[in-house]
Formats: C-alpha cells, sequence, structure tokens
C-alpha cells in the first residue's frame, strides 16, 4: 500500500518592524492569494547579506502600500553594497527583472531599511505597507 502525504504551510504573516520576532509589522504584509510573498531578512542584517551570482531569472514586484515613495536598491555580489534601481511611489507596484538568490533592500525616503528580501527560483512579491 502507498500512503501520499500533501502538506500545505500557510504563512501568517511576514514582517520586519522594530522588535519584529517574525509576526506582523508595519513594513511589510501578505499579498494576494496565491502570491509568492517574499519573507522579511532583519534589515539590521545589512552589510551580512550579499547576492550570489546566479544565472535563474525571476521577476520580483514591489507593491508600496504605504503613503510615502520608498527606493528599492540591489545589494551587490561584492560587499553587499547598495546600488539604487528605482523609486516606487505611495500605492504603485513596480516589477524588477532579477535573478535567484539576489538581495534587495526597501529603504524609505530617508534611507532608512524597512526590510531585505532575498529572491527564489521563481517570480515573487514584496509588499510594504
Amino acid at each position: 500500500m502507498v500512503v501520499t502525504l500533501s502538506v500545505f504551510v500557510s504563512i501568517a504573516a511576514v514582517g520586519c518592524g522594530p522588535g519584529d520576532k517574525g509576526g506582523k509589522s508595519e513594513t511589510a504584509s501578505l499579498g494576494k492569494p496565491g502570491e509568492n510573498v517574499l519573507p522579511c531578512i532583519d534589515p539590521k542584517k545589512e552589510g551580512t547579506v550579499v547576492s550570489l551570482d546566479t544565472a535563474v531569472v525571476v521577476a520580483m514586484t514591489v507593491r508600496n502600500e504605504t503613503k510615502s515613495a520608498i527606493s528599492l536598491h540591489w545589494l551587490d555580489e561584492g560587499a553587499g553594497e547598495r546600488v539604487f534601481y528605482k523609486d516606487v511611489e505611495p500605492g504603485a507596484e513596480v516589477i524588477q527583472d532579477t535573478f535567484q538568490d539576489h538581495c534587495w533592500i526597501v529603504v524609505d525616503k530617508g534611507g532608512k531599511a524597512l526590510g531585505i528580501y532575498k529572491t527564489g527560483d521563481k517570480d515573487c512579491v514584496v509588499v510594504i505597507r
């Protein structure tokens, strides 16, 4: 007899707010049903997180649900330095082509890190709230 076990994982919330321990915060939230929402990496880890040199192309949608503009920066493959890519206006979303295992940091207009996100092997979404 063959038994098949299916496991379904539900993400309750993601976030990277001050003092966040993996629960919901003001800076990130769940996306729409079926979206591959990236978990947030603590922004305090900036400087220790770098992008890897990979060849798998993915699209990352960044959705800004705040009332202020945010900026999207790639963390380079060398020292994880910020490389500015684009601003995302309040209420807008942008699609950024990138690669698997690339790291991105979202910052407010003052340059304060709101969260770091590492892409996987499929298209993904980052929601900033």
